[in-house]
């Protein structure tokens, strides 16, 4: 016959008081379990203590002494107070992971909203050194417009009509490049006229107006 394990001997103790469908002092207790559950007579005190604090064996002071007892009812209690406890466990464990996932949606988003601020940082900053350059290349050709200005004796006026009206068709060329860029960056800035006016007076330099951008070609 193979041994008993402890937690099957218990299952014994139980299965038998419950079948008595009564109450046991301990000396009781000491006579019949060593039969009902192969354990030792010394033994009887130690499965009894076990049980009780599982719940599983209920125990009260009658008199002057301890009455023990397990009816099928108990059973039936200690399952559902069993189920209630796991089920309350299990409430505390979808609560937590619902948490969590509440906090892992925030930071998801959060990070994505500093994506989404770094990108448009990038592409102002960008806009803004395409910006520069064509205000460069303005100026660069007004400079090259002071040249032939200043060689007005040396060039007869057809030659010089001529060229005055190549470098102003260049320059309103630039200057409509500067005006779409300008139309741009509004958009990119959404409007935010303290953003767009810091850019443009960085670009233009002295040769920006308050209100207006750009100063008009003399």
């Amino acid at each position: 016959m193979p041994k008993l394990t402890k937690s099957a001997k218990q299952d014994l103790i139980l299965t038998h008081l419950r079948a008595t469908g009564t109450c046991h002092t301990l000396k009781d207790l000491e006579k019949t379990l060593p039969s009902v559950a192969s354990i030792n007579g010394i033994q009887v005190k130690e499965y009894i203590q076990t049980l009780i604090d599982e719940g599983q064996l209920r125990v009260e002071k009658i008199g002057s002494g301890n009455w023990y007892w397990s009816f099928s009812s108990d059973e039936k209690y200690e399952r559902e107070r069993r189920l209630a406890q796991v089920t309350m466990e299990v409430e505390k464990v979808r609560k937590s992971c619902a948490d969590a996932e509440a906090v892992l949606a925030s930071e998801t988003i959060r990070r994505e909203e500093e994506k989404d601020d770094e990108h448009e940082r990038e592409s102002l900053m960008t806009k803004k050194a395409e910006l520069q350059a064509t205000v460069d290349r303005v100026r660069i050709t007004e400079a090259q417009l002071s040249g032939p200005l200043n060689s007005l004796n040396s060039k007869g006026v057809k030659q010089i009509q001529e060229e005055l009206a190549g470098f102003q068709q260049k320059a309103l060329e630039w200057t409509d490049n500067i005006y779409i860029l300008e139309e741009y960056l509004r958009k990119l800035a959404s409007g935010d006229r303290q953003i767009i006016e810091s850019v443009l007076r960085e670009c233009y330099g002295d040769e920006y107006v308050d209100g207006e951008g750009l100063c008009e070609l003399g």
